[in-house]
């Protein structure tokens, strides 16, 4: 244990910056050693004391920082995060045979926060707002009735992995609660046709058993995948093992995929870069599906290809994500493509 001395100009994330050590770690340490009257409170320094202590000398502490940033290597460990909103922009474009059957754009809002819970962590996520920005005005009414769909999933608390990625799901019951109560709202505006009966089986079936279908939502995945690990700083994309992704075109067909990744690092950022494309030799049951449903209308053979491009932001201090960019683009020729983008940032007080 050791002693830094404030001088003037001195903030606790100036002197955790200049050590290379977090903000909680240093105040941490400080306040079990402290005197209560010695102690940081509220992120201001001790008003009694001249100095704070620290775990090792102010050079062992700075070589050390020296060494890990001039490392190839960022360790990345997952962290608790304070409440922290996001605006996610979500655009989709579905084209068939020239003609534009989707085309919309919806902005949504996120409050996220991460509390550590024994050996792993919970995300609380809440969506505070989810607006449809812009649709072919045939399909608007549907849209803005179909969101009411979402409302049941509009407060999620999620058990993370290690190393980040969705888990459990632990507030199920209140969940199909939610639906239970929209159920019941719903249920005299529906008409008795096959597919709005089909529709209250469906939210029966997943309001009650919700942990596959956030699973299986690209933007879930997104904004939970498995980044807290330590990565390789690299120039070249390396091959990262291989996954699966659910197609949007084959009704939720599963298209295996081999993704690239690159790791950069500017002083506290993290940048990673992956590239996804399909696996040409482990998709053979998406042409089957092809030839026998979707050939005899497009009249034009089976070129099916999948990419994804993926950018994250990450500050290593906190480790929290400052922004995502995300572009799929899935077809299965000239006359049939999907587009999927999302814009994930951290939304400025």
């Amino acid at each position: 244990m050791e002693k830094y001395f404030i001088k003037n100009g001195d903030s606790l994330p100036s002197i955790a910056e200049e050590l290379g050590l977090t903000i909680d770690e240093l105040m941490n340490f400080h306040n079990i050693n402290s005197k209560l009257h010695d102690q940081i409170n509220n992120m201001n320094l001790p008003k009694w004391s001249d100095h704070i202590l620290i775990p090792d000398s102010i050079e062992n502490l700075k070589y050390k920082k020296h060494k890990k940033e001039s490392s190839n290597t960022i360790s990345f460990p997952q962290k608790e995060i304070e409440s922290t909103r996001y605006v996610i922009t979500q655009k989709i474009d579905m084209q068939v045979s020239g003609n534009s059957m989707i085309d919309s754009e919806t902005e949504i809002l996120w409050n996220h926060k991460k509390t550590k819970n024994g050996n792993s962590f919970l995300a609380h996520l809440k969506q505070e707002s989810h607006e449809v920005k812009y649709i072919k005005s045939i399909y608007r009414a549907l849209a803005e009735y179909m969101q009411k769909f979402n409302e049941p999933l509009e407060n999620l608390v999620l058990k993370l992995s290690e190393k980040g990625n969705i888990e459990e799901l632990t507030n199920q019951q209140e969940i199909n609660q939610r639906w239970q109560s929209l159920k019941k709202e719903l249920t005299p505006q529906l008409g008795n046709t096959l597919e709005e009966q089909n529709m209250l089986e469906s939210g029966d079936k997943d309001f009650s058993e919700s942990l596959p279908i956030i699973k299986n939502n690209t933007l879930y995945n997104l904004f939970f995948p498995d980044v807290y690990k330590e990565h390789e700083i690299s120039d070249t994309f390396n091959e990262e093992e291989k996954k699966s992704y659910v197609s949007q075109i084959f009704s939720n067909e599963k298209v295996n995929i081999t993704t690239k990744k690159k790791v950069e690092k500017e002083h506290q950022m993290m940048k990673i870069k992956l590239l996804s494309e399909q696996n040409h030799s482990e998709n053979d049951h998406l042409k089957s599906i092809y030839n026998e449903k979707l050939k005899p209308f497009f009249q034009e053979e089976y070129k099916y290809s999948f990419t994804w491009a993926v950018e994250y932001h990450y500050d290593i201090q906190t480790g929290k994500m400052i922004s995502c960019n995300s572009k799929i683009k899935e077809q299965t020729g000239s006359s049939y493509s999907y587009v999927m983008e999302h814009v994930i940032e951290l939304k400025k007080n």
